[in-house]
């Protein structure tokens, strides 16, 4: 009778030892019954023969000692942590926690431009080019005497090289009629280059600017074309000025610059919704400008930028119906206040040095 109360004792324990391998709490519970069965064989077993009670305090001990197991030790131990037991639960791993550092893209190397490119700004500013930025030496440069059309959709990458304006693109021999070194299709996209000479870059309809430096012009650097210019460029290029999109034109120049014009760096002679982050201007009389005493609307955002050495506003829009927000721009390093022009000041943000328009439309 012993030797069968012992054997499904041991039977029980072997049960709970395998149960060890799935799960900890189980292992406990199971190890409790199977030794209180075997304790109790033991000691009915002890009972019948003798009637000792050294063998029940032997049980009372025991149990109180699993008990203790169990409450002190449910959970699984350091080296148990990560067992099957866990993950067969659902339970899935701590996810790891790692630090992003935001990395600056460049294609400064490439662009010969002496600062990184910046991207727009989150919920921190970006840094703004410093005052004196200079421009790096281009990788090449490229004469150029006829206008470069950028094919709508398409991108023009400079790789870094200078394109000049050559004879072919004086035009009448004004600086008003000079001929465009670039056209921009609608869509098209410019980066990773400089320029000089000629009446800079034109804008069919919605374009992206991004790495661009206007060293010099007589002119403008850059012009929104309005209904005129519109048709003549497109001539130019060979493009139906009937396909152009209607409404205004979406316009972005980023980490770029505009040094050494006794005039305007942007031109704007039609309706135009235009960003601007990250751009430097040196030397010039006014960053944008629309076309005098005329009804264009110009929506500007302007952040993360630095001028200096302006010959007046910064910013100049007789259109009551234009905006301008401001943010993290400076003129002169602060020494200058932000000046705009507008055909109605209350539509302008981020300056409080605003003047009414003498042309407002």
């Amino acid at each position: 009778m012993r030797r069968r109360a012992s054997g499904m004792a041991y039977r029980r324990f072997g049960a709970a030892l395998f149960a060890r391998s799935m799960n900890p709490i189980a292992f406990l519970s199971s190890s409790l019954t199977a030794r209180h069965a075997a304790a109790s064989d033991q000691a009915a077993s002890a009972a019948r023969h003798n009637g000792s009670q050294a063998l029940q305090q032997s049980l009372a001990t025991l149990l109180e000692g699993l008990l203790k197991r169990m409450r002190g030790g449910a959970a699984p131990s350091p080296r148990s942590g990560g067992s099957a037991a866990g993950h067969a639960a659902g339970t899935a791993p701590p996810a790891s926690h790692t630090t992003q550092r935001a990395v600056a893209h460049t294609d400064a190397g490439r662009a010969g431009t002496a600062h990184a490119a910046r991207g727009t700004a989150t919920t921190a500013h970006a840094a703004k080019p410093p005052a004196n930025m200079r421009v790096g030496a281009p990788t090449g440069t490229v004469e150029v005497n006829k206008p470069i059309v950028v094919k709508a959709g398409q991108t023009f990458d400079g790789q870094g090289r200078l394109f000049s304006a050559g004879p072919g693109l004086n035009g009448g021999g004004t600086a008003e009629t000079h001929l465009p070194v670039f056209i921009l299709e609608p869509g098209a996209s410019v980066k990773n280059l400089q320029f000089k000479g000629g009446d800079g870059i034109h804008l069919l309809g919605d374009a992206r600017l991004d790495n661009v430096h206007g060293l010099q012009t007589d002119d403008d650097f850059i012009t929104v074309d309005g209904a005129e210019n519109r048709a003549v460029d497109a001539q130019r290029a060979g493009y139906s000025a009937k396909s152009i999109p209607p409404g205004p034109a979406h316009v972005e120049i980023t980490n770029s610059s505009f040094q050494n014009s006794h005039d305007k760096a942007i031109q704007i002679n039609g309706d135009v919704d235009l960003k601007l982050r990250g751009i430097y201007a040196n030397q010039i009389g006014q960053l944008a400008v629309t076309r005098g005493g005329y009804p264009i609307t110009a929506h500007v955002d302007i952040a993360d930028s630095t001028a200096q050495n302006l010959k007046s506003f910064l910013f100049r829009f007789d259109s009551r119906q234009s905006t301008v927000r401001i943010a993290n721009t400076d003129v002169d390093g602060g020494r200058t206040p932000v000046n705009v022009m507008a055909g109605n000041p209350a539509n302008v943000h981020g300056t409080r040095s605003v003047r009414q328009s003498i042309q407002t439309v």
